[in-house]
């Protein structure tokens, strides 16, 4: 592909996900794959839409609601593996994920690893 270079303003035109530098630099995090360190990074974002939605619950935790369907088309991946980096997330402590049945999607607490 021959693409295109970018001029003046244009280099501001995407937005982009953070992925927190500690978990790719980090010795406790390199049993982590890249995908499931994306993913974090992707349920990072989410906590934008959380603030917006007002998504806390009665102990005033903020959490996302990220569906697995969104997550598989979010990273090109299939059900199955970003079932995988979800488990791997919640294995390593960064998430925690509560199922609520009913048809309606898991949400997810997003734990900030770097508070001590």
């Amino acid at each position: 592909m021959d693409f295109k270079y970018m001029y003046g303003k244009q280099a501001d035109q995407y937005s982009f996900i953070h992925i927190p530098k500690m978990l790719v630099t980090e010795k406790i995090f390199t049993g982590i794959t890249i995908h499931a360190k994306v993913l974090y990074g992707l349920l990072l974002d989410r906590m934008g839409m959380a603030v917006k939605n007002k998504w806390v619950d009665e102990r005033n935790r903020m959490y996302v609601v990220y569906p697995i369907q969104e997550i598989q088309k979010d990273m090109g991946v299939t059900r199955k593996k970003a079932r995988e980096c979800l488990t791997e997330l919640e294995n390593a402590g960064l998430i925690e994920k509560h199922f609520r049945g009913m048809g309606l999607p898991s949400i997810y607490y997003v734990k900030d690893f770097a508070v001590a």
